[in-house]
């Protein structure tokens, strides 16, 4: 079965939705992000995706409300921004973060080693965002000439088991997702790979099925409503 994945995005304190990744166009759904998180359970989310974007992009913190987060949750949330320490890694993992998402330390292969081994391989989730197959990296901000599908296998190598791939040039902007590159990326690897970017319709979930596709991360078409959430869950069991 393919999860369905609904994020729920930090920034001053509140949930926002950004159109590929640009923090100053955010748009503010909640003021308080624990009633995102609360409308997201109880239409049936069986995991959350939580983002510190001030972390992300070195513009401040909402770790403290990310940790609440996780306690109100009760299901299994996955969280990530600006975790570029262990040590960080570890503040969200002994908050009962059911996973840590290293996306700039990833991509420098920063840490993945000493997380894997200090946390375990089910704790770690590798973010490989990439414009038409480049990684970026420091919240979107740096877009460099590494090969994501290269950096994929770079990190299974180091003994990574999960991994997601956002396709940001169709990040927020609701006109479909990157599925060519993104299918070809799923079928050359081992590892979970949770996909996220430009997923708009039921229909662009429903090209999923069938594939080894783990999950999907789903944000402005759920909050604008395009998707309705249990109808999602429903289609791709």
């Amino acid at each position: 079965m393919i999860k369905v994945i609904p994020a729920v995005d930090i920034s001053s304190g509140k949930c926002v939705r950004l159109t590929r990744g640009k923090i100053e166009d955010a748009i503010i759904y909640y003021d308080e992000p624990v009633d995102a998180v609360r409308r997201w359970v109880s239409n049936g989310a069986e995991v959350l995706h939580i983002i510190d974007l001030d972390a992300a992009v070195g513009l401040g913190d909402n770790t403290e409300i990310i940790k609440n987060l996780i306690k109100e949750a009760a299901v299994p949330c996955q969280i990530g921004g600006g975790i570029r320490s262990l040590a960080k890694a570890r503040e969200y993992a002994d908050a009962g973060a059911h996973k840590i998402i290293f996306g700039t330390a990833a991509a420098e292969m920063k840490i993945i080693k000493e997380a894997l081994a200090s946390l375990g391989t089910e704790k770690v989730l590798a973010a490989v965002d990439h414009l038409m197959g480049r990684v970026a990296v420091k919240g979107w901000k740096e877009v460099t000439q590494i090969d994501a599908l290269t950096l994929c296998q770079r990190l299974e190598e180091a003994g990574v088991r999960n991994i997601m791939m956002t396709s940001i040039e169709r990040d927020g902007m609701m006109k479909g997702p990157n599925l060519d590159y993104s299918l070809k990326a799923v079928n050359s690897l081992k590892s979970s790979v949770y996909l996220a970017g430009g997923f708009t319709t039921i229909n662009d979930l429903m090209v999923l099925k069938g594939s080894r596709v783990a999950g999907v991360i789903l944000g402005k078409a759920l909050y604008e409503g395009f998707i309705n959430l249990r109808k999602a869950v429903e289609a791709l069991k």
